[in-house]
C-alpha cells in the first residue's frame, strides 16, 4: 500500500507508516516500507536500479520528478514507474497511486532478481488509476482526520472503564496505553521530519518493546475507533 494525500490522518490499519515532505503525507504499509529500505540502502543512485527494471524510458522526467519530490526511502521507487505504459503525469497521486497497483502485484526487492527476460515481460497499463482509487477510498474511510485525534482521550476513557469496570477502578492511563500501543506500530520516524503526535520507535527498538495489547483489547479499541 502507497497512498499521498494532502490531507493529514491517523490512521488505524496496524502496520501502517507515515512519511512527509512539503505538503504531503504519505501512508505505506510496513512490508513495502521494509523493501524500501532495503533498495534504498543498496542502490545510492536510481539511475543504477533503472537499468535493471527496465521498461520504457519515455517517463525519465517523471521518474527524476518523483525521486526529488518524494521522501526517503519512498523515493528510491521512482524508476519502478518506467514499467507504466504510456505517458504519466508529475501527479503525486497518480504516481504514487501507480506504484501502490505496483507495488501490489510483484515484490520490488525480488524483481530485480529475476532473470533479465522476465523483467522485460512486466508492465502495467494506465488503467491502474481504477485499480488503486478503490483501494484509497476504503483507507481514507476508516482513518482518523488528525483534526480528530482528541476523540482517542475519549475512546482511551470508554475502554478503561470497560476494563475495569468489575475492579471498581479507572486506569486511564493503561487505557491511552493500549490505544498507544496500536499507533505506536503505525507511525516511523521519516529522514525529513518527525510528525507530531507520532512515535518515534526505530526498528531495533521495536523488538524491545515487549508484548502489545491483547487481540481483545485491539478489537475492542477499534471498534471504539469506529
Amino acid at each position: 500500500m502507497i497512498i499521498a494525500s494532502k490531507e493529514r490522518y491517523m490512521p488505524v490499519v496496524i502496520n501502517t507508516l507515515v512519511l512527509t515532505k512539503g505538503e504531503w503525507y504519505f501512508y505505506i504499509h510496513r512490508d513495502v516500507y521494509d523493501q524500501m529500505v532495503i533498495l534504498s540502502d543498496r542502490f545510492e543512485k536510481p539511475e543504477s536500479l533503472a537499468e535493471l527494471i527496465g521498461g520504457s524510458r519515455i517517463n525519465e522526467e517523471t521518474v527524476r520528478w518523483f525521486y526529488e519530490q518524494t521522501p526517503k526511502p519512498l523515493n528510491i521507487l521512482a524508476p519502478y514507474i518506467q514499467l507504466i505504459e504510456g505517458t504519466i503525469e508529475k501527479d503525486m497521486e497518480l504516481c504514487c497511486g501507480a506504484l501502490h497497483v505496483i507495488s501490489a502485484m510483484i515484490n520490488l526487492r525480488g524483481f530485480i532478481l529475476k532473470p533479465p527476460e522476465v523483467r522485460k515481460s512486466v508492465s502495467f497499463t494506465l488503467s491502474i488509476k481504477e485499480e488503486y482509487e478503490l483501494a484509497w477510498e476504503s483507507f481514507f474511510m476508516s482513518a482518523m482526520p488528525y483534526e480528530q485525534r482528541d476523540l482517542l482521550t475519549l475512546s482511551a476513557q470508554r475502554l478503561a472503564l470497560m476494563m475495569n469496570g468489575m475492579s471498581g477502578k479507572t486506569d486511564l492511563g493503561g487505557a491511552i496505553g493500549a490505544i498507544g500501543g496500536i499507533a505506536r506500530t503505525e507511525t516511523p520516524v521519516d529522514a525529513t521530519g518527525v510528525l507530531e503526535g507520532y512515535s518515534q520507535l526505530r526498528e531495533p527498538d521495536l523488538a524491545a518493546t515487549g508484548k502489545g495489547p491483547s487481540e481483545k483489547e485491539k478489537s475492542a479499541t477499534k471498534k471504539l475507533l469506529m
